[in-house]
């Protein structure tokens, strides 16, 4: 999964690219022409790339997290390809979605995480620890998979969280922006009728 960012009056004429969470420590960076990968020092995986003056191989609109189009990819990677780099594969499938939890157990290292199994539509059932008091099996929920960009800017990455894999984040309405002062305290809960799988914006205007 790639993401994509541009901030021209922050960053400058750059489109940034990013497949993982970077960590500082290990990061290598590698620069020719007009592109700089970002790779892991450690195993050579590409992380991330920067794309400098984007403006003179192609238009962006918007600012910050942007979707990019099928033709727009195809030109960044015409553009890899050339300077011997590796090109990308890039979707634009929703990235936070409606999920059932189906089970709910204590996690076996802590007092206060819970690891769920959710279905999630087509990304199928994945394991996902979760901190809030209120989560259990039967809830329907929004989930936020890996690759999706909360709207905080915050950027979800699947990981471990003491020592058990974690597909993504079971979202509360502060975390998706629909509580702004915090008063709803762990995370939300949907009308069982809502399918695992239904893209979070399809529904973002009902609740």
């Amino acid at each position: 999964m790639w993401l994509s960012f541009y901030n021209p009056k922050a960053v400058g004429d750059i489109l940034m690219l990013m497949s993982a969470d970077i960590d500082q420590k290990s990061l290598g960076i590698e620069t020719l022409s007009d592109v700089t990968r970002l790779y892991n020092k450690k195993t050579n995986e590409t992380v991330g790339y920067n794309i400098h003056r984007i403006s003179h191989y192609m238009g962006i609109e918007g600012c910050g997290h942007v979707i990019l189009t099928a033709d727009q990819v195809d030109q960044l990677n015409q553009l890899l390809y050339e300077q011997g780099f590796e090109t990308i594969q890039y979707e634009s499938k929703p990235r936070i979605v409606v999920g059932k939890v189906l089970a709910c157990e204590e996690h076996p290292d802590s007092d206060h995480l819970h690891v769920t199994k959710v279905e999630l539509g087509e990304e199928g059932v994945q394991q996902i620890v979760c901190g809030a008091k209120n989560i259990e099996a039967g809830l329907t929920v929004v989930v936020a998979l890996p690759g999706a960009v909360m709207p905080n800017g915050q950027v979800i990455w699947s990981g471990t969280l003491r020592g058990v894999e974690s597909y993504g984040m079971i979202c509360s309405a502060y975390e998706l922006g629909l509580d702004p002062e915090y008063e709803k305290i762990g995370i939300m809960s949907l009308s069982d009728d809502i399918s695992a799988g239904t893209p979070f914006d399809k529904i973002k205007g009902l609740l």
